[in-house]
């Protein structure tokens, strides 16, 4: 939160600083413009803050398909608030692990090391994007990875993976400050969950997939906090939850 409110101050004070989000903005346009040219193109919306002002940027490119990979595993408010305020037409993609999936790969619970997220990221994300990618005869998936998050976007933001998706990230350089920086400055509505506990580390995706917890208790006990009937639910799969709420 603290960094939030420093970028807004910046922006009420250095207007260099507010040039560089107008330059930037239309550095992204002229990249995606150069890329997509005769391609059949989609934009990944995952809600977040990336995703979001990438289709912010994209919106008025004519680009305006844009596609969710979900999974049984979400928020009941990600989901209200998505639906308040997703794009026009977005379209759903579901890879369906739900908790009797997820009792079934406990070792996945509330990663604790970047191994293990990243397999929620390849079977949740990678995959819906595949899915919709083949699905869709897409040449091309715009997505909203930054190298500053620690992803690997690919050369100058360009990435072909091992099933021949083929994805882009125009943002791919952009740092942090920048990202929340455009938020602000064209007035972007924040998702709720950017204001729960360690919002801005944790992101987006499944609640079984939150970092950061520092232990499987507490992991629950943040869930909890921010909605207590996902826990009451899985505590009649998964002892760790049932544990969690005898306490």
């Amino acid at each position: 939160m603290e960094v939030l409110e420093n970028v807004r101050e910046r922006l009420q004070e250095d207007q260099d600083f507010e040039k560089r989000i107008v330059e930037l903005r239309k550095q992204a346009r002229d990249r995606i413009k150069r890329h997509i040219s005769g391609k059949k193109v989609v934009v990944s919306w995952s809600g977040g803050k990336d995703s979001i002002v990438l289709e912010h940027i994209c919106r008025d490119l004519g680009l305006k398909k844009n596609f969710w990979v979900r999974c049984n595993l979400e928020y009941k408010q990600v989901i209200d608030w998505i639906r308040e305020n997703a794009p026009e037409d977005l379209e759903i993609v579901n890879t369906g692990q739900d908790l009797e999936w997820l009792s079934k790969n406990q070792h996945l619970l509330f990663p604790q090391h970047a191994e293990v997220a990243s397999v929620w990221f390849k079977q949740v994300q990678n995959t819906g994007q595949q899915w919709f990618f083949e699905e869709n005869n897409l040449d091309m998936i715009l997505v909203g990875r930054r190298t500053k998050d620690g992803n690997d976007p690919g050369e100058e933001g360009m990435d072909i993976d091992e099933h021949d998706v083929v994805r882009y990230a125009p943002i791919y350089d952009w740092h942090h400050e920048d990202v929340l920086a455009y938020m602000e400055y064209f007035d972007i509505d924040w998702p709720p969950f950017y204001f729960w506990a360690n919002g801005f580390q944790v992101g987006t995706g499944p609640w079984a997939a939150r970092e950061y917890t520092d232990s499987i208790q507490n992991g629950w006990r943040e869930v909890y906090e921010i909605e207590p009937k996902i826990v009451a639910r899985a505590a009649y799969y998964i002892d760790s939850a049932a544990e969690f709420l005898n306490k």
